[in-house]
């Protein structure tokens, strides 16, 4: 399936009921950017799946903080132009933590290391980053040499 046609048919759903398995936890190893194809296809639509629920209540369905709808708790945009803004220049590993070590906010830590991956490469697809052939690594350290950036 090319990206074009994966990414129409993850757009049109609210919510994944199949997970897929793992990939290999290669990743990038050079400094990088999250416009390298630093995530594959298949771990943001594992990240789709993990971000519904413990996410998608305060960050809202689109990952744009559904600010407008009064039933959501508030919280800022996890993706797109204002989420790429507040995080340009800083490392992917630094996200990565602080999803880890502080979301959800009611439970922080309740994620495991794999679905923080996940979750941050769906992060970025949503914010118009293409996949690529490898996995994003649940590790900082490895994540370290890839900067966000708009």
């Amino acid at each position: 399936m090319s990206a074009s046609a994966w990414w129409h048919a993850a757009a049109s759903c609210v919510a994944i009921g199949v997970a897929i398995g793992a990939g290999a936890q290669s990743g990038p190893s050079r400094s990088a950017t999250i416009r390298d194809g630093v995530f594959t296809a298949e771990q943001a639509l594992r990240g789709q799946a993990a971000y519904t629920g413990p996410c998608d209540r305060c960050h809202g369905y689109k990952l744009d903080g559904a600010a407008e709808d009064p039933v959501m708790l508030p919280a800022p945009p996890v993706a797109g132009a204002e989420f790429l803004r507040k995080w340009n220049g800083r490392s992917l590993a630094t996200l990565f933590e602080y999803v880890r070590t502080t979301m959800p906010s009611n439970n922080p830590g309740y994620l495991s290391e794999g679905e923080v991956a996940d979750i941050v490469a769906y992060m970025l697809f949503v914010s118009g980053m293409s996949a690529g052939a490898e996995t994003l690594p649940a590790d900082a350290g490895r994540l370290a040499n890839v900067v966000i950036v708009r």
